[in-house]
């Protein structure tokens, strides 16, 4: 059944790249555990706390960062902290919030994960579309970023702009 307002192309268009993103991250699931042991999402926050100043970030802003309610990112954190991956350091700022910190296991899991990451990404999508058409994409999936009614993830959107050149401000 399709709604009335929209085409068959319509949805297809959502199913392809609705997939296209499954496969890519399954994909990158599969050879992260395989190679490294860690997971995507353990790759999101290890990425995320490697590129935050002093390796470390409050756990709010660590979750709105990824997009994820507050209830996800706390068990996720703690898994990972089981795992040595990231430790929990009370703020002693205002000793209300919790920073996230990068450990030492979650520094070697990321250094290792990064190859597989980049192989990956190569592979799978750099070797894949034309230069050409990878800035379409990306000021394709910033108009559609910008008009989604979505609060979360708003300082990585603007980073993404800036990083694809397609907004003013300077690259980190």
């Amino acid at each position: 059944m399709t709604s009335p307002s929209l085409e068959p192309r319509d949805w297809a268009l959502w199913r392809a790249i609705a997939l296209m993103g499954r496969r890519l991250v399954a994909g990158l699931e599969q050879r992260l555990q395989a190679e490294v042991g860690i997971s995507v999402p353990d790759l999101d926050i290890l990425m995320a706390l490697d590129a935050a100043p002093d390796g470390r970030l409050r756990a709010g802003s660590l979750g709105e960062m990824l997009g994820w309610e507050k209830s996800r990112i706390s068990h996720h954190v703690s898994r990972m902290e089981a795992r040595g991956l990231v430790k929990r350091v009370t703020c002693v700022e205002d000793h209300r919030g919790t920073w996230v910190e990068l450990d030492d296991a979650g520094g070697s899991a990321l250094t290792a994960a990064l190859p597989v990451f980049a192989a990956h990404l190569k592979h799978g999508l750099v070797d894949v579309v034309p230069a050409d058409e990878a800035e379409v994409i990306g000021r394709v999936a910033l108009r559609v970023l910008d008009a989604s009614p979505a609060t979360s993830c708003q300082a990585e959107i603007d980073r993404l702009g800036v990083e694809l050149g397609l907004r003013a401000g300077t690259p980190s």
